[in-house]
């Protein structure tokens, strides 16, 4: 009776060190332990009453366990603070590994009932602790790091611990209960255990790597982007100090028809240099943003390196409530994807068009370039790129539409100004 007893209060203890230090809290550390204090407090004497008033073990097991749960999840969401979903998924997670040392008690009070009974309470205590560090200290930990990038899917993951819960029960609960190391089920109770408990580093390991691998992604490309940047400022430093050497020249010239009188050559001489720089530099400024007609600039000069005709129009509000670096994501994405597409193609008709405009609530992007004329584009399609692309698009609430039609692929992005 003894035995049993501290067993309880064991396993009650154990919720309130999962319940306290798996979420972050609402209220401060005293005042949780305080609430938590009570509740075992409270269970325990309830227990104490199930133990010599109550003879079925039906009874027993749903006062001992169902109530005991029960009450941990109403003290657990009251005493927590954070995304509803990962809660019930932590505290489900709990149950899981619960119901697996509830019933790996069972079967070593059967199995080792002839020893003292501190012994085996020493050994109870020896497993609970294990269990409770494993999820505490990595399961917990693994889950919050993965947390971070999850912002939706999380009642899939709580619908397979449902499974993983109804799985332990009916395999060592009912209809028959391994009470001993010594029946022949225990050894399939023991792997399919062991391996629902691998199953979560396991899945928040590999979440972890993912986005890991996407964030280095994500950083490659904003060093492509700023590398693009950088290298569109050195030519046009180099463009500008070619100019300053070459202005010397063209000063001396024009001195020497004024002095000379001469106003109509130093005309005509002048008019040719308009013309021959608008030629060399051609129409650059497209967009009121410096860092945005930069990229446009940059990679619209990559294009025309590919034998890629490029019309650009654009034209927006220079006071746009969208970060430049957000508006460069996009174009510069879609610009890079759409010079790609080209370039593949054999024809000598290789074209990309940039549309921008703007409007009282939503700004337009536009972006149509020569494809395979058999291409089709879908979700499994989607590149780093693309759902960058995506990525920003969301955070204006705005909309997007991807497809391909007789050999042109169409990106059409509206983004919400307001």
């Amino acid at each position: 009776m003894t035995g049993t007893m501290i067993e309880f209060i064991l396993l009650l203890v154990a919720h309130a060190i999962a319940g306290i230090y798996s979420s972050p809290l609402k209220y401060s550390k005293r005042t949780t332990y305080v609430i938590w204090s009570i509740w075992v407090l409270f269970q325990s004497m309830l227990l104490l009453y199930t133990e010599f008033m109550l003879t079925n073990w039906v009874l027993q097991f749903f006062v001992g366990f169902v109530l005991s749960l029960v009450g941990q999840y109403i003290i657990f969401f009251a005493t927590t603070k954070g995304r509803l979903s990962q809660r019930v998924f932590i505290i489900m997670t709990y149950s899981v590994f619960f119901c697996i040392v509830m019933s790996l008690f069972s079967m070593i009070s059967g199995s080792l009932g002839n020893l003292h009974w501190g012994l085996t309470v020493l050994i109870q205590a020896l497993l609970l602790g294990g269990v409770i560090a494993y999820f505490l200290l990595y399961v917990c930990n693994l889950c919050r790091t993965a947390s971070k990038n999850i912002t939706t899917g999380w009642t899939p993951l709580i619908l397979v611990n449902i499974v993983f819960i109804i799985t332990i029960i009916l395999s060592s609960i009912f209809p028959v209960r391994l009470t001993s190391f010594r029946d022949p089920a225990v050894f399939t109770f023991l792997f399919l255990s062991f391996s629902i408990m691998a199953v979560y580093p396991v899945i928040f390991s590999s979440i972890n790597h993912m986005s890991d691998a996407a964030a280095k992604r994500e950083v490659e490309a904003q060093n492509k982007l700023l590398l693009a940047q950088i290298e569109a400022e050195a030519a046009q430093l180099a463009a500008e100090a070619q100019a300053r050497h070459d202005r010397r020249h063209h000063n001396l010239v024009m001195l020497e028809f004024a002095n000379n009188n001469d106003v109509e050559s130093i005309r005509e001489y002048l008019s040719n240099l308009v013309s021959s720089d608008s030629e060399m530099r051609g129409d650059v400024r497209h967009f009121e943003n410096a860092i945005v007609n930069t990229v446009l600039t940059v990679y619209e000069r990559h294009a025309k390196e590919n034998g890629i005709s490029v019309k650009i129009s654009a034209k927006a509000n220079r006071d746009l409530p969208i970060s430049p670096q957000d508006l460069v994501i996009i174009i510069a994405n879609l610009f890079e994807n759409a010079i790609h597409a080209a370039t593949k193609l054999k024809s000598k008709e290789k074209h990309i068009d940039i549309y921008i405009k703007d409007s009282t609530q939503r700004l337009l992007i536009k972006v149509e370039n020569s494809c395979r004329a058999n291409l089709t584009f879908d979700e499994s399609l989607w590149g780093v790129g693309i759902r960058s692309v995506i990525s920003t698009i969301n955070k204006y609430d705005g909309m997007y539409d991807f497809f391909a039609t007789d050999g042109t692929f169409s990106a059409k992005i509206s983004l919400n100004l307001n």
